[in-house]
């Protein structure tokens, strides 16, 4: 049998790898199970004591995070009140989604592919890290990526069978509901819907319809609190870039910025905080500092007023300064100059919640010095062990492959990634890592992509 390469085409769904599947879920186990016990209870930022505050006491706080992902955190966390819990699914699943897509690839003969996938991607650091952080983010990249693999199958096949029911029911309602983003997601599995027959479609659709109601039931008896649109926060703090004072002042024949905008946020009071706290890597200076100019609380007249005037003015003037932010962002995204959580901070946060879990239970401090010493020596490296950037030219190479050899499977799974970085390029407001993940995991897919340009395998 080959270790790297094609095998012969078949037209049919192949049986399922339990036995490299289990070895590889052992492995991946005890990687995630090891470090779980190192930092136990796991890695805990801000965005996890907002979610464990509202789920202790919603009728104060509110995270202003998904509905899906308030409901997890309090269907795990609620009746044990041990943050371990939630933390500890979520890593079981991530080596549940790992395990399967690096078995089908070792089925499959890419032997030397699947080792190299383990060690650089599913066992990672970075990807540890965030799959054992109380954060949608880590999962959410996974689900993605185990998502669009059972879609790939499927539609290539024109059926799913049972194994590729059960992971689109452990990834579908993660993908489309754990991030507003994710809500893309579900336009693939409608068209996979169209294209796959049997009993498979009636499954896939059931699923589908069960995760849109899980989702719903997740935010019954939630607090209403306002939300804001995709087009304010980004109108908002391309401006403040926009009003950020230029030494030479090239091309004056205008105003920058329109007159109406300056007057509005003078009106407020909030002119030259605007303009002192803007970050070019950050917008949270613009709005969670106490002392800044606490932009989301504009009213909602003048939020609109900032983005219609952004959208037929400011952004039409300062078109250089727009697309010099928006390169910015991503890179400072893809190379992981943002700010990541510390892995000590749980310790903070669980002095904050009523909680039973205690900071690094087991005391083992050299599991944890050697762990955190690999963490640190990938960090060092992140430009090139991090990068998403091999995933976002898979992303693209499969689309372009696809569309040539008018394969539906392959774009199926391309289109909502291209379409995901492109919103992500021009919408972000922030250099996180995080939000690039999903283009980490996706290297996953390398092998099933590859193999399907030149074959039928499934």
């Amino acid at each position: 049998m080959r270790t790297d390469g094609a095998p012969r085409a078949t037209a049919s769904l192949e049986r399922f790898a339990w036995r490299p599947f289990g070895v590889l879920l052992a492995l991946l186990a005890l990687v995630y199970g090891t470090w779980l016990v190192a930092f136990w209870p796991g890695v805990l930022g801000q965005d996890s004591l907002a979610i464990l505050l509202e789920v202790q006491n919603p009728a104060v706080h509110h995270s202003g995070k998904p509905d899906f992902w308030y409901g997890f955190v309090r269907l795990l966390y609620a009746g044990t009140q041990r943050v371990e819990v939630p933390i500890a699914v979520l890593l079981l699943l991530t080596a549940l989604v790992f395990a399967r897509l690096l078995a089908w690839q070792w089925q499959h003969g890419l032997r030397k592919t699947t080792a190299v996938l383990l060690l650089l991607v599913c066992a990672a650091p970075q990807m540890v890290f965030f799959a054992g952080s109380l954060y949608p983010d880590g999962y959410y990249a996974v689900a993605v990526t185990g998502l669009l693999f059972e879609l790939w199958r499927a539609v290539r096949a024109r059926r799913m069978d049972a194994s590729g029911l059960v992971f689109v029911a452990l990834t579908l309602p993660f993908a489309a509901f754990l991030r507003p983003n994710g809500i893309v997601f579900l336009l693939p599995v409608a068209l996979a819907l169209w294209w796959v027959q049997g009993r498979g479609r009636l499954g896939l659709g059931v699923i589908a319809l069960s995760s849109i109601a899980l989702n719903m039931a997740a935010g019954q008896g939630r607090q209403e609190v306002p939300t804001h649109s995709v087009l304010y926060p980004l109108a908002i703090y391309e401006t403040a870039n926009f009003l950020q004072p230029r030494p030479m002042n090239l091309w004056t024949a205008s105003p920058r910025v329109h007159p109406d905008t300056v007057q509005l946020l003078k009106r407020h009071g909030i002119y030259e905080k605007v303009i002192a706290f803007y970050d070019p890597d950050y917008w949270d200076p613009l709005t969670f500092r106490a002392d800044g100019p606490r932009v989301m609380g504009l009213p909602k007249d003048d939020r609109k007023a900032v983005v219609e005037q952004f959208f037929t003015y400011n952004l039409w003037h300062n078109m250089p300064k727009f697309v010099g932010s928006r390169v910015n962002l991503l890179l400072v995204a893809g190379f992981a100059q943002g700010g990541l959580p510390s892995h000590s901070y749980a310790a903070h946060v669980l002095q904050q919640i009523e909680t039973k879990s205690r900071f690094r239970k087991t005391d083992w401090l050299a599991g944890g010095i050697a762990l955190f010493t690999l963490y640190e020596w990938s960090f060092q490296w992140r430009w090139l062990l991090w990068t998403p950037f091999v995933g976002v030219a898979l992303a693209f190479w499969a689309l372009w492959a696809g569309w040539q050899r008018r394969d539906r499977a392959t774009v199926l799974v391309a289109a909502p990634m291209v379409l995901q970085f492109g919103a992500i390029t021009v919408f972000s407001i922030a250099g996180e890592y995080r939000y690039l993940l999903p283009f980490f995991t996706l290297t996953v897919l390398w092998g099933p992509l590859w193999l399907g340009v030149r074959s039928k395998a499934v």
